[in-house]
């Protein structure tokens, strides 16, 4: 692995692990056994870590986006790619842990979290009307946008309240409990060719509370 891909695979193990405020450049350097002129050499600071890390995650929803119509045909491949999601977010958990403090932290974070914000709303709410067209949504079209911004308001902040519930839990419970809770909010508008047999509205709350 090239050094700088080095830099960027601990800083976010660090950051997901102690959180940003708690990692510095020095610390980054020392964890990989590199000198802090090395790192710089690459990235001129924390912020610019941060920015890089926002960048690699927008990149991933665009490849997302562009999959998600030719993909999903039924209600059923919706899950794999809210399962995709989710693992994302997992994945780079420190920055939905930190958006208020990252989003004032330099006007360079800002603006690519916001942008990062935007895309994850448009991937909301067109994931959303792809179900709609396809039959699948028993609501009117002037409920989307606010069913989109709940789901999206939800995906924001699972991670937060989920951890302070249960700390212990696994990667992938965390992720499981992400997606069940997403399709709980968009199951009760399912028409009934989308509706699956083998589970129920209940079945989803009964999980998700226990």
């Amino acid at each position: 692995m090239k050094t700088r891909d080095r830099i960027l695979a601990v800083s976010l193990d660090l950051f997901n692990r102690k959180g940003v405020a708690n990692v510095s450049t020095l610390i980054i350097a020392t964890e990989m056994g590199i000198s802090p002129g090395n790192l710089y050499y690459h990235f001129r600071g924390k912020d610019e870590i941060i920015s890089t890390l926002v960048e690699e995650l927008h990149n991933s929803l665009n490849r997302i986006s562009h999959e998600y119509k030719d993909h999903v045909t039924d209600f059923d491949d919706y899950w794999p790619f809210l399962h995709t999601i989710m693992a994302l977010f997992t994945h780079y958990r420190f920055l939905f842990r930190n958006l208020d403090n990252l989003n004032s932290q330099s006007p360079q974070i800002k603006r690519k979290i916001r942008t990062l914000v935007l895309k994850l709303r448009t991937l909301s709410s067109d994931m959303l009307a792809h179900l709609a067209d396809l039959g699948m949504l028993d609501c009117d079209a002037s409920n989307q946008p606010l069913i989109a911004d709940n789901l999206l308001l939800v995906s924001l902040n699972w991670l937060n309240y989920q951890t302070l519930l249960h700390d212990k839990l696994s990667e992938d419970e965390l992720i499981r409990a992400g997606v069940l809770r997403l399709i709980s909010m968009v199951e009760p508008y399912l028409s009934e060719n989308a509706k699956s047999p083998f589970y129920t509205h209940q079945d989803l709350v009964d999980e998700l509370v226990q």
